[in-house]
């Protein structure tokens, strides 16, 4: 495969780690990088040896593929300015569809989107590719070497890609209220602040290495756990009487729902 020179228009958190992810796992020279932001500070504290772009249209000269690592409400303003044919765009905006994309872009263009979430930014992120998109074989393998150096690589339809954002996209927040909520549950009866919540970190880590590890589904480790008379499954039964499962189904719905919105 030959040398892919990489543009990123916005330089945020997520731009930082696919551009860490790239240049720690030698897929790229940080000379074939090229960065361009509004604030141009941040984008010079990216990382040595990248080239920084003073506008939108010298990066895009300069790329063979351009990541829109920007908020959505920024696309509209963005791709305008950019007049390159034959350019290939990968875009991690959410709520925003690949059409939308080709619409506002007055070239040519190859189109991915990819639905990644912020666990990517400590090598465990889990970043879902919509599939088919118009982007080359070569193209194609690039991006998923790329998100695969940085966690799991999932394909999904496009119309898959609004659920995706509500299981995978926002799901980091969903566990870190479940981390908090049972740290302050431990710190209410007696433990220490601090040890409650190392205390509710590691058991998380260690029950999802336990998912990975076993192969035996969430139901078989709950059944594991709770023995008949013990401790756990009097939890269980409150989390059953206060429907928590439906909570969460709820809660995934109306993000869904909002995503669906985003992208009309």
């Amino acid at each position: 495969m030959n040398t892919i020179k990489t543009g990123f228009i916005g330089c945020g958190n997520m731009a930082s780690a696919i551009i860490n992810g790239i240049l720690n796992n030698k897929i790229l020279d940080g000379g074939d990088i090229f960065v361009f932001d509004t604030d141009v500070q941040k984008a010079k504290s990216v990382a040595n040896g990248i080239t920084v772009c003073p506008s939108v249209g010298e990066l895009a000269q300069n790329a063979d593929i351009i990541f829109l690592c920007v908020k959505p409400n920024i696309i509209p303003a963005v791709l305008p300015q950019i007049k390159e044919q034959d350019k290939a765009f990968v875009s991690i905006a959410a709520g925003v569809k690949t059409e939308k994309i080709e619409e506002l872009l007055t070239v040519p263009a190859r189109i991915m989107r990819i639905m990644p979430n912020t666990p990517l930014m400590v090598g465990k992120g889990a970043s879902c590719l919509q599939t088919p998109s118009t982007l080359t074989q070569d193209e194609e393998a690039f991006v998923e070497q790329i998100f695969s150096s940085l966690g799991i690589v999932e394909h999904v339809p496009a119309e898959l890609m609004d659920a995706v954002t509500g299981v995978s996209g926002s799901g980091p927040a969903y566990v870190y209220m479940f981390i908090d909520a049972l740290a302050k549950a431990g710190v209410k009866n007696g433990l220490p602040e601090d040890v409650s919540l190392r205390l509710a970190v590691q058991t998380f880590e260690g029950a999802c290495e336990m998912l990975k590890k076993t192969g035996d589904t969430p139901s078989q480790l709950i059944h594991n756990v709770c023995s008949p008379g013990g401790t756990t499954i009097e939890a269980m039964k409150v989390f059953d009487m206060n429907e928590t499962r439906g909570v969460v189904e709820w809660a995934v719905d109306a993000c869904v729902a909002k995503s669906k919105e985003l992208s009309k």
